[in-house]
């Protein structure tokens, strides 16, 4: 599928990213909207005591269950209970995805060999700082715990320095689609608990910027990663976001929450709907639409449902 450029590859200078005009201006122009939209979340989020178990904390149509005949089978009461663990779950997703993210754009900056985005990345690593602070607050007040998950292992391979950048921003972008799928549906919905509604609401507003970040970052360093690396390490790239996709999609599916809602048996609904039809086709033409689109467009193509 890829060219074989050598076992070391070719020296490819990241700072060509930087050579784009429209891509530098469009960096100034988030740095400009992170600045005007400044939001101190430690300050102006105004925490209730609790939040109804009888009220929805996600729209029905975003439940695991969506479209099953295991929905079918739920009261209106226990999908509202269902609701919130899986509220709860996707929250705490968002602790372990920001917390790594952070991490490894922390570990960047600075970096003599990269370009010149430090500006724009000091912003990303503030928000989602504000995020992971704001997302543990709402698990622990509301659920008593952060679920752990085993989504972030993927990241364990080692690349060359090119396509290392060029994965850390695809696993981003990918991530913050999946979470942005959420923050609009959900954020939008008056059924959905006003606080947990305001919750995904901010989130989204800083989110959107980074989302628009990845797909430019993304469009930049692909050719450069692609021509830096030997034709298996380009395979190995892919297959690696392949895997991405699958954990991230796995991780909806905690069997943890299904317990915590009072459903038996949480280890098979979770294999059960990971290979039901009805949700199969959710990951492909809903939650994972926009994201898997562009990467194809790049050059990098992905499924939703790998086998």
């Amino acid at each position: 599928m890829f060219p074989d450029n050598g076992a070391e590859g070719v020296a490819v200078d990241l700072s060509r990213i930087d050579e784009d005009p429209v891509f530098a201006s469009r960096v100034e122009q988030l740095i400009k909207l992170s600045r005007e939209r400044h939001v101190n979340s430690f300050s102006q989020i105004e925490w209730p005591e609790s939040i109804p178990d009888d009220e929805w904390w996600l729209p029905p149509e975003l439940l695991s269950v969506h479209g099953t005949e295991h929905a079918a089978a739920l009261s209106e009461r226990q999908l509202k209970l269902l609701s919130k663990w899986e509220c709860i779950n996707a929250f705490s997703l968002n602790v372990e995805g920001e917390r790594e993210l952070i991490n490894m754009l922390s570990a960047r900056l600075y970096a003599p060999d990269l370009p010149e985005i430090e500006h724009y990345i000091h912003h990303f690593i503030d928000e989602e700082n504000k995020h992971l602070w704001f997302f543990g607050e709402f698990c622990r007040r509301y659920g008593g715990k952060i679920y752990s998950s085993k989504k972030m292992g993927v990241a364990d391979e080692r690349f060359g320095k090119e396509m290392e950048f060029f994965l850390l921003f695809a696993r981003i972008f990918i991530f913050e689609e999946i979470g942005g799928y959420y923050n609009v549906i959900a954020g939008g919905d008056t059924r959905v608990s006003p606080f947990v509604r305001l919750i995904h609401q901010i989130h989204h507003a800083d989110e959107a910027r980074h989302i628009t970040f990845g797909r430019a970052v993304l469009t930049q360093s692909k050719s450069i990663a692609f021509a830096a690396s030997p034709a298996a390490e380009c395979e190995a790239a892919i297959a690696h976001l392949q895997r991405f996709v699958q954990i991230s999609i796995e991780a909806l599916y905690q069997p943890a929450m299904y317990r915590d809602s009072g459903i038996a048996g949480g280890v098979a609904l979770r294999r059960a709907l990971l290979a039901d039809p009805a949700r199969r086709d959710h990951h492909a033409s809903a939650l994972l639409k926009r994201p898997l689109k562009f990467m194809a467009g790049i050059g990098i193509p992905l499924e939703a449902n790998p086998a």
